[in-house]
């Protein structure tokens, strides 16, 4: 058993936005040489989530009112109230509901590796899901597998 990790950078352009990363983590499958094990793609960011799901404009567009709803904009978040919290950060956004929907949608996904492929459904992507944006953002990939 072997590990392979990669960081890979992304830049999100808007508030919310699902951001294909599938041919990332593909090529890092296929650089690390496993091939037959897992892909862990975490992301280290408490506004932002790994997520598996069809890549289709519409689903996508689904995706954000569905949670739009579920944790509106306009909803009293006290981590927004920067007059009562403790340790905040200069210029820190008023974005209670960005942590609130990265803590529903999760950090990580693991996509089992067959014969050094991903093993995807046919219409399953890995993306990257913003919901701070835009911003410059990190996640990383772990290889754990046999060569």
């Amino acid at each position: 058993m072997s590990t392979f990790f990669k960081t890979i950078e992304v830049t999100s352009k808007k508030q919310f936005e699902l951001i294909d990363v599938t041919s990332f983590v593909a090529e890092a499958v296929a650089t690390s040489g496993q091939q037959n094990g897992l892909a862990v793609i975490y992301n280290p960011h408490t506004t932002a989530s790994v997520r598996l799901t069809h890549n289709e404009p519409m689903l996508m567009q689904d995706i954000m009112k569905m949670l739009y709803r579920t944790v509106p904009l306009e909803e009293s978040y006290g981590h927004d109230l920067f007059e009562t919290r403790t340790e905040v950060e200069v210029n820190e956004r008023s974005n209670g509901h960005s942590h609130v929907k990265s803590f529903l949608l999760g950090s990580s996904e693991t996509v089992p590796i067959q014969n050094g492929k991903l093993l995807l459904g046919k219409k399953q992507s890995i993306f990257f899901v913003e919901c701070d944006g835009g911003r410059k953002r990190d996640f990383n990939i772990v290889i754990y597998g046999e060569q």
